[in-house]
């Protein structure tokens, strides 16, 4: 790979902070799938999903989370980066489904998971 597509590929990367990277990483440990890595360099919309994903995860006891009751950790992972963002956000809060909106959701998290379920907090 030469200097200058070395350069424009760290470019693309977009890190992100808080909540949302520790629980990346987690679900990266827990499932061996690059999650961080993937998210850093994935568009808008994909990671306004996975973060809209991820906060249901992190909150075990929220009426989403029943979803996602059976599903390992490594097809969790692997959901976020197969499956239709669209389609993700529709399957966690059909408020969410709309593409323009949810990629809004993916330049940075919220500052909480629990403001993905009511974002007055």
């Amino acid at each position: 790979m030469s200097e200058a597509t070395a350069d424009k590929e760290k470019s693309r990367l977009r890190p992100f902070t808080g909540w949302a990277l520790e629980a990346a990483r987690e679900l990266e440990r827990r499932s061996t799938v690059p999650v961080v890595s993937s998210l850093f360099s994935a568009s808008d919309l994909r990671r306004g999903a996975a973060f809209l994903a991820l906060a249901a995860w992190c909150a075990p006891r929220s009426r989403r989370c029943t979803v996602l009751a059976g599903v390992s950790d490594e097809e969790f992972a692997t959901w976020l980066f197969i499956e239709d963002p669209s389609e993700i956000a529709e399957v966690l809060d059909r408020r969410r489904r709309d593409p323009s909106a949810l990629a809004r959701f993916g330049h940075e998290p919220l500052a909480r998971p629990e403001q993905y379920q009511n974002p007055f907090l």
